[in-house]
Parts: structure tokens; sequence; C-alpha cells
């Protein structure tokens, strides 16, 4: 239903984008035609891709070209109503400059080249800036003894979405990136597959993960791309295979000294409660909880986590969504403290939808624990 509305809202805010367009290149004359028939064969892949009218390589095509020209639609949406708004204020203030209404047909080409050459270009780096995660730095003190360990250095990764838009190469830079900082253990947040966890597992997209260096090893919780997209039984065996721990409900004591608490996804109907998972746990040790979406954060403070790690929120991915995620969450990116209790919220270091970010950058976060010392 979320596709059907979302299709429907594409195609409308597209109509509007080729009116507008068509109206620009008046200049051209009959040449626009040439100009509609590109539109259009650029705009229907993502709606035949969301109809489920296509599949295999055909499809996989249709949606590279779609989400990108979605990534397009949205900043061509952006930008003219502001042009129309403009035209409107110099409508009711008479304002007629000479050098615009003396060439008006050249005047509108220059203007819609220099959109869509401004379109290409956020475009563009927002592609960049999706596949080149950066390692981002934050510092936690924990009042708390964690017996013989006095530090310890996280590496967060969450959404990952490995698929069609990531597979070898993007995760073979994110191992990269977490290992040139050295960490003590490495922790998934979930989502690290999309929707089709059973295709990605087919085409070993995880392999990478074996070439992770981390002394007390690598940890995953799912999310809600891998709940909805196969077998989480498959999901943990091959997860097993390629160096990663699941924590489904469950927890881990590592080196007597600290606990990693890992949750099934919010959207599972088999997830237990919180206060369920840390029975019988020592509340004197540090608790690390993961869990993939960072809703009801006042439940891990009232049960005494000393920091819970997430994603989910993408930081919206794409500007100027990072405003509506501000006011979905209560921290959609970067550190928060309440009471006793840290929360870092990862941006992701994948994209879901356009291989395109746009707000924020894709990243490994970087969190050293200093604990309490005797």
């Amino acid at each position: 239903m979320f596709f059907r509305y979302l299709i429907f809202a594409y195609l409308l805010a597209n109509i509007y984008l080729f009116i507008r367009s068509w109206q620009a290149l008046e200049f051209f004359g009959r040449k626009r035609y040439w100009f509609a028939a590109i539109f259009w064969m650029a705009i229907l892949p993502f709606a035949f891709m969301r109809m489920g009218t296509i599949s295999g390589l055909l499809y996989n095509i249709c949606q590279y070209i779609g989400f990108t020209v979605l990534a397009a639609s949205l900043y061509g949406f952006l930008f003219l109503p502001l042009i129309d708004f403009l035209r409107l204020v110099a409508w009711i203030g008479n304002i007629r400059p000479a050098l615009i209404y003396r060439h008006y047909k050249l005047t509108k080409v220059i203007t819609f080249g220099a959109i869509c050459l401004l379109i290409s270009t956020i475009i563009t780096g927002g592609y960049i800036n999706a596949h080149h995660p950066r390692a981002t730095h934050t510092t936690i003190r924990i009042e708390k003894n964690a017996g013989s360990v006095a530090k310890l250095r996280i590496a967060l990764v969450s959404d990952i979405h490995l698929g069609n838009f990531h597979g070898h190469r993007s995760l073979a830079k994110i191992v990269r990136t977490i290992n040139e900082q050295s960490p003590d253990i490495v922790l998934l947040a979930g989502d690290i597959f999309d929707r089709y966890t059973e295709s990605a597992i087919q085409g070993d997209l995880g392999a990478e993960f074996r070439n992770l260096k981390a002394k007390y090893g690598a940890y995953v919780v799912n999310g809600n791309h891998e709940r909805s997209g196969g077998s989480q039984a498959m999901a943990y065996d091959y997860l097993v295979s390629i160096g990663v721990e699941p924590l489904f409900d469950s927890v881990t004591l590592i080196e007597n000294s600290f606990y990693v608490v890992g949750r099934l996804d919010r959207s599972s109907r088999e997830r237990k409660a919180l206060q369920e998972l840390l029975t019988n746990l020592d509340n004197s040790l540090p608790i690390i909880l993961l869990d993939h979406q960072p809703f009801d954060l006042g439940e891990a403070e009232l049960a005494g986590i000393d920091l819970q790690l997430s994603g989910h929120t993408h930081h919206g991915q794409l500007f100027p969504f990072n405003f509506v995620t501000s006011r979905l969450f209560e921290c959609d990116w970067g550190l928060l403290q309440k009471g006793k209790t840290f929360f870092y919220i990862s941006c992701g270091a994948g994209t879901w939808g356009p291989p395109i970010r746009t707000a924020g950058r894709s990243e490994v976060a970087i969190i050293d624990l200093v604990f309490m010392v005797d």
C-alpha cells in the first residue's frame, strides 16, 4: 500500500515536472518530442519495478535507473516550485527585467539547463558520498568496572543493505574502514541485508566479513529488512559461516567483563521484553544493547542499560528528509544521554532505495568506551 501511494505521488509530481520542462524548452519547437520520449523512458522504470510486472536482469536495470531518477525528481520538485514562486512574486510586483524578457524563450532554456546541471551535481555528489564511508569517533565514559578491560573500542555499523546496490565492493570498503580503526569488537546493528536475504546469501555478499579483525569478534542483530526478506534461520546459519555471531534476543558475556545484548527487531512477533533478556545478568558489569530501531529509548534507561547502539534512521538519507527523521526519533543520528544511559544512533553505512546520500555521510562509528578502574 505504501508503494502504491508512492508511485501515485511520483507520477503526479513528474507530470508537473514534465509540463514545466516542456514549457521551458519552447525554444526548440517540435524537437521537444525527443525530450518527452527520453523523460518518460527515465521516469517509468520505477513504476514498472514497483508494480511487480518485471523480474530478473530487467528488474535490476529498472531498479538502478528508477531509484536514481526518483532522487533526481525529488530535487526537481524542490527547485521548480521555487522558481514558480519567484515568477509569481515578479508578476505581482510587476518586475520585468529587460535582460530576461528580451530573449524570454532562450532565458527559459538557460534556466532549465542550470537546474539540470545543479541536480546532476547533487546526484553525483550524493552517489560518491554514499559509497565512501568514513570513520566517526566518539568517546564515552561508563561509570562501571569492566574487570580486565579498561577501554573498549567498538566499531558500529548498521544499514548496509547488501543487495543490488551494495555488494562485494561496497562491503570491502566498509570492512577496510573498520580494520583501519583497529576495533576490539564489531557490532552490526541490523539491516545488513536488503529485503532479499536469500539472494544475498546465494551470492555470498557477506563474504568480506570474513576479513574483519577484532579481538572479541563481530556480533549482529537483525533489522526490519532482514525480517521481511527471508528465513531468519537461513540468515543465522549464513552469518555464523562468515564469522559473525547473531544475537537474536540473546546475550553474550565477553571476557567476564561486559555483556552484549541483542534484540530481535521490533517488527518481530517473537521479540522478548527487554527485562526478560536482562534476567540473571550481573548489573555491576557494563551492558551494551544492540537494537536496530531507536524507539522507546526510555525503556533502556529504566532497565539500566549503559549503552544502546541502533541504526534504522539513515538520518533521512536524502535532504530534506533528515528534518522528518529528526522529528520522528528522539535522536536520529549521533550521541544522546538519558540519565546514566548513552545512546549512539548510526546514520548507516549503506543506502536504501536510491544509492545516493545527501543527508549525512555513510559512516563506520568508532566508539571508545572508557571504564572505571579500581
